[in-house]
């Protein structure tokens, strides 16, 4: 479904409800806010459900990062959740390994670091997640020495949807899964009946997103 057959449906489901008209800009703000909502809702599913992970899918990115113990979020603007962390660092052996940085809580960081069995080695990485003033969003890298070829798998922020109607060529449509569409439409066209003083309208496509939901 295009951005403009995704205006189509919107236009069909408002008239259904008997709501005010949305011009095309309302339109696109509001798909792109149901799709940033969408792919917050879904994002805990998607290493548990091959239908959300089949959706989501195009928004799978992996990154680089080369050597580093600090990973500032800020720099990967398209940055929205973590899927994989990945490092190499040296076993017990001294050999170069590949291995998981798992995410540790950080009412669980400083009791793990007391716990030889659970503290943070090269054997064991971890990483914890903070807002550093002047700095941003980082992930801090939990081990004895800086890992090198560290890699990050992670979900990205879904681009902006646009319906340019002076420039069609411009037109911009949702990069998630074609299956995934009509429903990111449903919840725009309820965000777009919650701003109208009749909430029956809003209600009605509220069952109708329940409904949807669990036919899935």
């Amino acid at each position: 479904m295009n951005i403009v057959e995704m205006h189509t449906l919107c236009d069909l489901l408002i008239d259904k409800a008997n709501a005010p008209w949305f011009s095309s800009q309302e339109k696109d703000d509001f798909i792109n806010l149901a799709q940033a909502e969408y792919v917050d809702k879904n994002y805990r599913l998607f290493e548990k459900d091959e239908e959300v992970r089949a959706k989501l899918n195009n928004l799978v990115r992996s990154i680089a990062l080369g050597t580093t113990q600090q990973i500032v979020l800020s720099v990967i603007t398209d940055f929205r959740y973590a899927l994989r962390l990945k490092g190499t660092a040296p076993n017990k052996c001294g050999r170069l390994i590949s291995q998981p940085i798992v995410p540790v809580q950080w009412d669980d960081e400083a009791e793990n670091q007391l716990d030889p069995f659970n503290k943070a080695t090269d054997q064991n990485m971890g990483y914890t997640q903070e807002n550093v003033v002047s700095i941003g969003n980082v992930f801090n890298i939990l081990s004895d020495t800086i890992p090198t070829l560290v890699s990050l798998v992670y979900l990205k922020t879904p681009i902006n949807v646009l319906n340019d109607v002076v420039t069609p060529a411009n037109n911009i449509a949702c990069e998630l899964a074609p299956s995934s569409h009509e429903e990111i439409v449903n919840l725009a066209v309820r965000k777009m009946l919650g701003t109208v003083e009749n909430q029956t309208q809003y209600q009605v496509q509220a069952n109708e997103i329940v409904s949807q939901n669990q036919n899935q």
